[in-house]
């Protein structure tokens, strides 16, 4: 219902998310009998919030990682992410220490297989891949598959108006137990995230630094993860190209992950 009012246009502007988010506030106010209107409304603020992030329902994403620790870089890898809707993508490392390794996601399970065994193995959202970059920042691509919105307040970050939103997750395979997002006031669009484990340590900040026009829309193109335990880390994703692709479904999933040799 309110995600309706939310919608961009191809140049990724709308000016009513501040609308979208006050309908939701106001649904989210009323008794428990309309409490099924505050879910969609919030619902609605997340699916244009994965908008910027998820280019279509699937698509090949060209992605880079980079890890500094201080001004030294650490390590760099170059993956293959076959997105084959909100709850399902595939990993295959192109250029990484384990060359050939390749990460499944599918609804609330994700499997690794690594080059020369026979078997997947069960493997968590939250491990980490390389750097700052946990498994799930790569593999799970959608806010709302994973997590419920509700309003947090305002705040600027660098001079830009947000609005802040507080994500909790609907189930226990989210990467994240609770995330504190700030979106551009005007269009939703991403530009800060914190990031909670369970125990409520904050554990990543993450901003979504840059934007720009990737299978004929605006999407996410660089977002850098920060480590809060560990100072001074931090893991840059560039987003480097992104092509609209069909996949086949035996791409997602686990027994023919052995099979699968790229697109």
């Amino acid at each position: 219902m309110y995600g309706s009012t939310c919608k961009r246009d191809p140049s990724g502007r709308t000016g009513t998310c501040a609308m979208t988010i006050l309908l939701a506030l106001l649904a989210l106010a009323r008794p428990a009998a309309t409490g099924e209107a505050g879910r969609e409304g919030t619902a609605g603020i997340l699916e244009t919030i994965d908008s910027f992030r998820v280019a279509s329902r699937q698509y090949l994403v060209s992605l880079r990682l980079t890890s500094y620790r201080g001004d030294e870089v650490r390590e760099t890898a170059l993956f293959d992410v076959y997105v084959g809707g909100m709850d399902k993508s595939l990993i295959v490392a192109r250029e990484y220490r384990t060359r050939g390794m390749k990460i499944l996601y599918s609804g609330s399970n994700m499997w690794v297989h690594l080059p020369n065994t026979r078997r997947p193995i069960r493997i968590t959202p939250i491990q980490r891949l390389m750097g700052e970059a946990s498994n799930g920042d790569v593999a799970e691509v959608s806010f709302a598959g994973s997590y419920r919105a509700a309003p947090a307040g305002k705040d600027t970050v660098s001079g830009v108006p947000c609005r802040i939103l507080e994500l909790t997750a609907k189930h226990k395979a989210a990467t994240y137990s609770r995330i504190l997002l700030w979106v551009r006031s005007e269009d939703c669009r991403p530009v800060k995230a914190n990031y909670y484990l369970v125990s409520g340590k904050h554990f990543k900040t993450a901003f979504f630094e840059e934007y720009r026009k990737l299978a004929g829309r605006v999407a996410l193109s660089r977002m850098t993860i920060h480590d809060e335990v560990r100072k001074g880390r931090r893991t840059i994703f560039d987003y480097l190209e992104i092509t609209e692709r069909e996949f086949p479904a035996k791409y997602f999933n686990k027994n023919y992950l052995i099979h699968v040799k790229g697109m």
